[in-house]
């Protein structure tokens, strides 16, 4: 399997026969969408701890958990633990205390906890003081996810190459039949968490929470797929909701052929305007370069052979690099264009990772095989999205040959393209399949996204606005993956939001 750094988006059995193999229809098992949790579910307050030594965590962070049933529509079966952390509000005792803030990083696979634990150490510095002086900050893994009984599968399965660009039967067999031994290998190992693990299930428990904290109506920030979780608890729990900010937004409706357009173009939309910084910055190590002629030597190179990855041991990332991997692993290289602390890679970066794979060392395009936070996110991916058009290698190629034609430079490669390909073969039905959202809330959910996301398209937040009633857009006129972290104009508007609860003006443009 191609297995790619983007931490961001079935039953089927492969049919073989002499002439041809497809893969089966995608069998439904979509969710209650009940709007009030069942009563006597779950506890009805939740034990703040100090967190064990081991973890870590700056002093003050504490901890906890809380029980919730696998099966929303079962309440009173079997149950798990989600984890939890809150940074309490400094000084906790202040008049200015607005309640609780619940932060989701998106992925899908983010964990909440390592995000909101990153905030208490450094989120001063970044901008976010008046947030943490003002709420107490949740991170709330989401079931499946982190420390919320995380799902496991057999990693040496998840190691295998196999293309996700499968030009013969033969090599579509083998991706459907590996995806197939690998979801069985997480089923077995996880047990039947693996088949509610979805963005629904995931909403009500963030409903539980909220209702064992006390602490009035939700505040929540998601980011990227957090979006999605946003979105869906807005349609919920439309009464409960104070604050809802929306950053990168995921439109959880559109076809599969439109989802891997909109996404495919939008990186390479980011990745041109990366040549042309990279080609014209000093601080570039392609300074002088002509960076597009590079990227298209490189894909050239590394389809003929793959580039070493001297670095790497074959246990931790993969000792060489192909094609294939260059395009999937570069789309979240593009994600932050300054060097920000905790972030993830910078554009600085990405150039160096082309200039080195050139000179034949390409370490950091290799790909992970250890992430646990992508076996997660493949998990939650394979519930919530339908792949009907890549039940055959004809309808597969159908798409390919449309991205390379729209999007020649990235040619397909996303996450929508991943999770659409992926979960072929996947062992438990699709729970929450996409489906147009009809969102009516009395309080003003806020969106943001730039003009230029290479993962979360512009056409994605457009469309969501078909999708919310009571809501404010805002663009921000710049490039990369989510502002709430970034500083400038977009982060103190969404700060003023969250703790005034004014939503800024419609339709307004910030240049951070």
């Amino acid at each position: 399997m191609v297995q790619h750094t983007l931490s961001l988006r079935f039953s089927l059995s492969l049919l073989a026969s002499s002439l041809i193999a497809t893969a089966s229809a995608v069998p439904l098992t979509p969710r209650s969408p009940t709007c009030t949790l069942p009563a006597n579910s779950t506890a009805s307050s939740i034990e703040w701890t100090t967190c064990p030594p081991e973890a870590s965590v700056p002093d003050n962070v504490q901890c906890a958990s809380f029980s919730v049933p696998i099966d929303w529509d079962e309440p009173h079966g079997a149950h798990f633990n989600l984890a939890l952390v809150r940074v309490p509000a400094t000084p906790s005792n202040s008049s200015s205390r607005l309640g609780s803030l619940f932060i989701n990083p998106g992925g899908p696979g983010g964990s909440a906890i390592e995000l909101v634990v990153a905030l208490a150490a450094g989120g001063e510095s970044i901008g976010l003081g008046p947030l943490l002086e003002s709420f107490d900050v949740i991170g709330l893994d989401p079931r499946g996810v982190g420390f919320s009984n995380p799902v496991k599968c057999d990693m040496g399965i998840w190691a295998e190459r196999v293309s996700l660009f499968p030009e013969t039967q033969e090599e579509f067999e083998q991706l459907v039949e590996h995806n197939r031994r690998l979801g069985e290998s997480c089923l077995n190992m996880t047990g039947p968490l693996l088949a509610h693990v979805d963005t629904i299930s995931a909403a009500k428990d963030h409903e539980a929470v909220r209702i064992a904290l006390n602490d009035g109506p939700l505040n929540f920030v998601g980011l990227s797929y957090g979006t999605q979780l946003g979105a869906q608890y807005a349609a919920l729990f439309p009464d409960n909701i104070r604050t809802l900010l929306l950053d990168s937004m995921l439109q959880h409706s559109q076809s599969e052929a439109a989802n891997i357009l909109t996404e495919s173009t939008s990186y390479q939309l980011v990745l041109t305007d990366f040549f042309a910084w990279a080609a014209t910055n000093e601080t570039s190590v392609l300074h002088g370069r002509d960076v597009e002629a590079l990227w298209r030597e490189l894909l050239a190179n590394a389809t003929q052979t793959p580039i070493p990855a001297p670095t790497c041991n074959g246990t931790t990332c993969r000792t060489d690099v192909n094609a294939e991997e260059i395009l999937f692993n570069s789309q979240a290289f593009l994600h932050f264009k300054p060097a920000i602390p905790g972030l993830g890679a910078s554009w600085a970066d990405f150039a160096s990772a082309l200039h080195n794979a050139s000179q034949g060392d390409a370490s950091a395009l290799s790909s992970s095989l250890t992430d646990p936070s992508a076996i997660s996110g493949l998990a939650v991916e394979c519930l919530d999205w339908t792949h009907n058009a890549s039940l055959t290698l004809a309808g597969m190629r159908a798409k390919k040959a449309m991205a390379e034609h729209y999007a020649p430079l990235t040619q397909g490669a996303s996450q929508s393209w991943a999770l659409q390909h992926q979960c072929l073969g996947w062992p438990v039905p699709v729970a929450n399949p996409p489906a147009k959202l009809h969102v009516k809330t009395d309080a003003p959910i806020v969106m943001v996204n730039s003009y230029a996301d290479p993962s979360t398209g512009f056409p994605w937040a457009l469309g969501m606005l078909e999708e919310i009633d009571n809501k404010v857009f805002v663009s921000r006129d710049g490039v990369g993956h989510t502002s709430f972290a970034l500083g400038g104009e977009t982060t103190q508007v969404e700060i003023e939001y969250l703790i005034t609860g004014r939503a800024p003006r419609d339709g307004l443009v910030t240049r951070s």
